[in-house]
């Protein structure tokens, strides 16, 4: 009996569509195969924090371990941000004199959202994300400043390295600081020269290519723009290099 409805056995039906794909797979057969060629690391291996791992909390901030990386972070009374890796400690400095600020004692780092923590203070909120990215914002949360997770690299047979990191800011903002330039007062886009034995008080002397006169670089960066400004003090032991560009709005 039949009851208009249609029966469906199990045979292939040998279609257009079925043409098709069967010589498909046959010309995909003949291919060669493709083996992806793993080159042996001849040079500097790049290291990262990796993932959060521990964190203790302490007044004025904390201490965050990471996978392959420690973060110290100290926000002092008047809203001062320390934020220094591997076992950097904000003393001795030549960012402050013998009398340091402070630690704002009310404050210690607490759970945030995503896995991350947190700090916040009366006039600055520092966030941790899981993976070593750092932000200071400002009271009301709009974004001041973001520093990406830093890299090193590290020679394989070991010896001296280097590091880098990339920062973010708002797409309005300008950069004054790093020494004098008969430019003025405004930097624009280019490489500007960071001291090394910044503890010891000695500045180089140098140009940047942003710069057509000569220059005596330093390492405060004030950054301003609508959200905000705030002041920037490199204190490291090794000479570099700081780039700048400028962003758009959008």
């Amino acid at each position: 009996m039949d009851s208009g409805v249609p029966r469906w056995s199990g045979r292939r039906v040998a279609g257009p569509a079925g043409r098709v794909g069967g010589r498909l797979r046959r010309w995909a057969a003949r291919l060669p195969r493709l083996v992806p060629r793993v080159r042996p690391v001849d040079g500097p291996r790049a290291r990262v924090p990796g993932e959060l791992v521990e964190v203790v909390p302490e007044a004025g901030g904390g201490t965050v371990r990471f996978a392959r990386s420690v973060l110290r972070v100290r926000v002092a009374v008047g809203g001062a941000v320390f934020v220094g890796w591997d076992g950097v400690g904000p003393a001795p400095s030549a960012a402050v004199s013998a009398d340091r600020p402070p630690v704002d004692a009310r404050v210690a780092l607490e759970p945030d959202t995503g896995g991350g923590w947190r700090v916040v203070s009366e006039r600055v909120t520092v966030v941790v994300t899981r993976f070593g990215v750092v932000e200071l914002r400002t009271p009301g949360g709009r974004l001041l400043r973001r520093d990406l997770p830093p890299r090193w690299w590290e020679p394989v047979d070991g010896g001296g390295g280097h590091w880098a990191q990339r920062s973010e800011v708002a797409a309005d903002a300008r950069y004054f600081g790093l020494g004098g330039r008969a430019v003025g007062l405004r930097l624009p886009d280019g490489e500007y020269p960071v001291p090394g034995e910044v503890g010891g008080g000695r500045l180089d002397a140098g140009s940047g290519t942003g710069a057509s006169a000569d220059a005596v670089a330093g390492t405060v960066l004030l950054t301003v723009a609508d959200v905000g400004t705030h002041l920037l003090f490199l204190d490291t032991g090794r000479s570099g290099v700081v780039r700048l560009r400028e962003g758009r709005t959008g």
